[in-house]
C-alpha cells in the first residue's frame, strides 16, 4: 500500500507519506461502517481507515479467514478479515491493540510469513 490521499493538511496518521505497507487485517467496526487495514509502523499494529491508502496488489492470502459478527455484542467489528489467530481467536483482537506481549509474537510471526510468501512468488 502506499501513497496517502485526501487527508487533511492538518490531520497525521504518524505514517510515511509513500511507503508501502503490509496489510495484515482488514476490517468494519460496527460504528463507523468504514473499511480499516491493520498494518504497524514503528513496530506499532494499529487500525487505520482504507481512504488514506491506494491498493497497490488487491490479491489476498490464500491461508486467511473472515469472521462476521451479527450478534456478539462485545466484538467492535461487524466484519474481519485476517490470518488465523485474529479471526478465530477473540481475545486476539483486543489483546493486540493493547499490545499484549505474547499476541505481539504471533503478530509478527504472521508478518514474517507473508513477507516470505510475498517475496517468493
Amino acid at each position: 500500500m502506499q501513497d496517502l490521499i485526501d487527508i487533511p493538511n492538518n490531520f497525521n496518521y504518524g505514517l510515511e507519506l509513500y511507503k508501502e505497507y503490509l496489510v495484515m487485517g482488514i476490517l468494519t467496526f460496527k460504528d463507523t461502517n468504514e473499511l480499516y487495514y491493520l498494518i504497524d509502523e514503528n513496530g506499532f499494529p494499529s487500525w487505520f481507515p482504507n481512504q488514506i491508502f491506494e491498493i497497490t496488489n488487491n490479491e489476498l492470502p490464500i491461508d486467511w479467514f473472515i469472521k462476521i459478527n451479527t450478534s456478539n455484542d462485545y466484538l467492535s467489528y461487524k466484519n474481519l478479515i485476517g490470518f488465523d489467530e485474529l479471526c478465530n481467536n477473540e481475545d486476539f483482537f483486543y489483546d493486540l491493540l493493547e499490545r499484549d506481549k505474547k499476541v505481539l509474537q504471533i503478530y509478527y510471526k504472521r508478518k514474517i510469513e507473508l513477507e516470505k510468501k510475498l517475496t517468493s512468488q
